[in-house]
């Protein structure tokens, strides 16, 4: 299974901001609460907001699912 598969690119996606918010924020020596704080509201915000709204594609359709279940029997 490809890690590029559709599923799984809004995860990688989150992975790659979360983990350059993290190096940022060590690189620009963030050693305040406050600093931290907003590293990880800039690093966790925009990640909620992409799992959220990511369209994962149509629904079934009403033919796919009636050919699903007729599998079944």
């Amino acid at each position: 299974m490809s890690p590029f598969n559709p599923v799984n690119v809004p995860f990688l996606i989150s992975a790659v901001w979360l983990s350059l918010t993290i190096l940022m924020a060590f690189l620009l020596g963030a050693a305040s609460f406050q600093g931290w704080l907003l590293a990880t509201m800039v690093g966790v915000i925009p990640v909620g907001v992409l799992l959220r709204l990511w369209n994962s594609g149509p629904p079934p359709t009403v033919a796919e699912v009636l050919h699903t279940t007729e599998g079944r029997r």
